[in-house]
């Protein structure tokens, strides 16, 4: 649990008003002692008033000031000593192998505590009501949009995806209310990204978001936003260390996607198994 409410008030920060990013900054910073402050407390360190903090609880996705103070209360002060959270020229190559994965486990536990129950029922509602499901990202994104393809033609669900942006757009013009689409944006704020959400909604199709940041505008139009959370180390920007919780959210998609239609998808699995195999040379 460490690290998990300063992660889910990062993805948050950029969107905030400079009162809340002041209480931001002060519980970042302060998170050792901001567990005993009462809600007056902590008001008058941050030179806000006691609604201003009810209402940050509630814009950075806590029920109440008290769920926000539990959140605190677990949440443990980062070390920016800490072996785990820099690289140096100094370390072995094992060194750096040790903490990348460390960090990256660290990811999905934030991403793991940030993601509701409610939030996979309704991605998991759209999906099983869609005849087919678009991915759709650009950059970075791409790749993971194409990774999921890939997964997801072993399902009977029809797929579509295009690695080309203008292609995106064409995809996305042909998708209807009865299908869905899977959009991912790092930043949640790419023109073009959102320039097909618009081209998506237009058409009334329902949409999943994959990003980092909770008030960006694509989860904002999104029909369910999938916040994944990752922190920046030196040598490696936020935005590559939030592919492996991306990723793996898609993974635990597709297995229960797979759970629910398990008839039908392992007809389909073992069809596609059947050819691929067909296609290897014998030794």
């Amino acid at each position: 649990m460490a690290g998990t409410l300063i992660t889910r008030i990062n993805s948050y920060y950029d969107s905030l008003s400079k009162s809340d990013q002041a209480i931001s900054d002060f519980l970042t910073q302060n998170i050792d002692t901001a567990a005993r402050l009462s809600i007056q407390e902590l008001a008058l360190a941050t030179n806000v008033s006691t609604a201003t903090i009810s209402r940050f609880a509630k814009k950075i996705g806590f029920a109440s000031f008290q769920d926000l103070k539990l959140a605190i209360h677990i949440t443990e002060p980062v070390n920016t000593d800490n072996f785990f959270s820099e690289l140096a020229p100094s370390d072995s190559y094992k060194d750096i192998l040790k903490k990348n994965f460390t960090s990256n486990i660290s990811s999905l536990n934030a991403t793991f505590n940030l993601v509701s129950e409610q939030d996979l029922e309704q991605t998991l509602e759209i999906l099983l009501n869609a005849d087919t499901v678009g991915f759709f990202g650009l950059g970075g994104s791409n790749a993971i949009a194409g990774i999921a393809f890939h997964k997801f033609l072993r399902m009977p669900l029809k797929t579509v995806y295009h690695q080309d942006f203008h292609y995106q757009q064409m995809l996305a013009a042909k998708l209807t209310a009865k299908d869905c689409a899977f959009v991912i944006s790092h930043t949640g704020k790419n023109k073009d990204t959102l320039r097909i959400v618009e081209i998506l909604k237009s058409r009334s199709v329902p949409v999943i978001a994959i990003t980092s940041f909770a008030n960006s505008l694509l989860a904002k139009a999104a029909d369910v936003a999938l916040i994944s959370i990752s922190e920046e180390i030196s040598f490696r920007p936020e935005a590559v260390a939030s592919t492996v919780s991306q990723i793996s959210l898609l993974d635990a998609i597709f297995l229960m996607y797979g759970m629910k239609t398990q008839v039908e998808t392992e007809d389909t699995i073992k069809n596609i198994r059947q050819i691929i195999k067909e296609s290897r040379v014998n030794n």
